[in-house]
């Protein structure tokens, strides 16, 4: 996160940061989600150098893994609430990557890695399936919290991802317009005509944009699965690539109230859609920064039940496809709009070669009926 950090501000400012202008905080801990929770606090408060950087810190910026995903956002409210961090005068960012926010593939619940080696820290990741868990309960209660705080959270997924499905890393099941969703590609499997691409892509764009996906991401997830047994790819090269702290680094300064930018969602499906961010006039930014940020820490967010299921109904996939292109504020956007025409010519040039992604093909084979004026 602070190669990020400097990278940012000499490439788009021109300035070059010193050493001491950036505090980090390795917190590590192994354990249960709450046992860790309880580890990294008293490894932060007894350390009053660390305490200080946190609580003195015009900025923090918190970069998380996989389990790190829920220890840390209880780990924020504890800090909140107990006046480390201080919200009105300190900007805070969260990046979750491949964070385990709905479990693990339901798949792997009778694997041997988690009977045998992982034990009790890797089971209870089985209860973040059910939102209505106690764990889950916990957590969703503490996202919550952190959200109507005004934290900016990022949440980047893996394309393929051995362990988290995208629809966990990405938390679908929540709403609130300070979360940034994001998907991490490997060079090597990257194209810009892919169809599969170009789909993901722009469902999490729908989703950025305070739209539904018709869940559509939680249906495509099971597709994206990785072999647990490539050496490439996956859950753990997530977090070697400077792009994805890029992604949180930018959001964090270039929204308000530092940046321009501006995210608005859709209040309800009478609206029509959101604006493209556009910067507000120059006598008015600073104005409207606070008041956008204080309008942000008072929004609730959107919690929808959630349980992951052994299989996805695939019959599921093109009534989500349909959804998405005949929903009216969706048609109403032109530019997403564009986006769909783009995605349907793709979809005829796509030519799949494995079993899995021919399989998708046909069960997507009914857009081929929808048509956009």
């Amino acid at each position: 996160m602070a190669s990020g950090v400097k990278l940012y501000f000499q490439t788009e400012h021109g300035v070059t940061l010193s050493n001491d202008a950036i505090t980090m905080v390795p917190l590590e801990g192994e354990g249960k989600v709450e046992d860790r929770v309880i580890q990294l606090y008293s490894k932060l408060v007894e350390n009053s150098a660390w305490l200080e950087a946190v609580s003195s810190a015009d900025v923090i910026l918190w970069a998380t893994h996989s389990q790190g995903t829920p220890v840390s956002i209880m780990l924020l409210q504890k800090l909140l609430e107990r006046g480390h961090i201080h919200i009105l005068r300190q900007s805070v960012c969260l990046l979750a990557m491949a964070g385990i926010s709905h479990g693990p593939f339901p798949s792997l619940k009778g694997s041997l890695i988690v009977k045998y080696f992982e034990a009790d820290a890797a089971r209870e990741l089985f209860e973040f399936m059910d939102s209505n868990s106690p764990i889950s309960l916990k957590f969703r209660q503490s996202l919550s919290y952190v959200l109507k705080s005004g934290l900016k959270v990022v949440l980047t997924g893996s394309m393929q991802d051995q362990v988290v499905p995208l629809y966990s890393a990405i938390i679908t099941s929540v709403d609130h317009p300070n979360i940034l969703r994001s998907i991490y590609i490997d060079g090597h499997i990257y194209s810009k005509d892919d169809f599969l691409i170009n789909l993901i892509l722009f469902a999490l764009r729908l989703r950025n944009t305070g739209l539904p996906d018709y869940d559509l991401l939680t249906h495509l997830s099971e597709v994206l699965a990785g072999s647990l047994y490539a050496l490439e790819g996956g859950h753990s090269t997530i977090y070697e690539e400077l792009e994805v702290y890029m992604t949180a680094v930018r959001y964090t300064f270039e929204t308000a109230p530092f940046g321009k930018y501006i995210r608005a969602f859709p209040s309800s499906k009478n609206q029509t859609p959101p604006a493209r961010p556009t910067p507000p006039s120059s006598s008015r930014k600073t104005s409207d920064s606070t008041q956008l940020v204080s309008a942000i820490t008072e929004i609730e967010a959107k919690l929808e039940p959630f349980l992951a299921k052994q299989q996805q109904n695939p019959f599921y996939l093109p009534w989500s496809m349909h959804g998405i292109c005949s929903d009216p504020l969706i048609l109403a956007d032109e530019v997403l709009k564009d986006d769909l025409r783009k995605l349907l010519t793709l979809f005829e040039q796509w030519n799949p070669t494995s079993t899995r992604l021919r399989e998708l093909k046909f069960r997507l084979d009914p857009i081929r009926t929808i048509k956009l004026s």
